[in-house]
């Protein structure tokens, strides 16, 4: 959808709902600006992508925890980042990180029941679609 429409807003007000139901959630941040869980995490978090490029590339299980954050009320939170400005485009690093959550089975690891993808407003090169 658009961007600045309120998809961040609704996210996180639908993950707190859940856990308020006693679920256990996670909310997925699919936009370079890393902001979806800032609200519920209280401030902006390290990124999928740039603990990634911190290690030159090399992604292993404990970097992969190291950008799972608990925010409000146990609220698991995690960003995928964005590429550098002017290198690549927002929907190839969105795709690097979904890869990243099935191999190191994420998910399933924190017994997640809900995950909530808040996806970007707009990808122009096309690396971010629906299966």
């Amino acid at each position: 959808g658009k961007g600045g429409i309120g998809k961040s807003t609704i996210s996180s007000n639908v993950s707190a709902a859940l856990s308020k139901m006693g679920e256990t959630v996670m909310q997925v941040g699919c936009d370079p600006k890393r902001d979806s869980i800032a609200t519920l995490c209280g401030k902006l978090m390290p990124t999928i992508l740039d603990t990634m490029r911190d290690s030159q590339g090399e992604m292993t299980e404990a970097l992969m925890d190291s950008v799972v954050h608990k925010g409000f009320n146990g609220i698991y939170g995690i960003e995928s980042g964005g590429p550098r400005p002017g290198v690549g485009c927002a929907g190839g690093g969105v795709m690097e990180s979904l890869k990243l959550l099935e191999q190191f089975d994420i998910l399933n690891k924190y017994k997640i029941s809900f995950a909530i993808f808040d996806v970007l407003g707009d990808v122009v090169c096309g690396g971010f679609a629906m299966p």
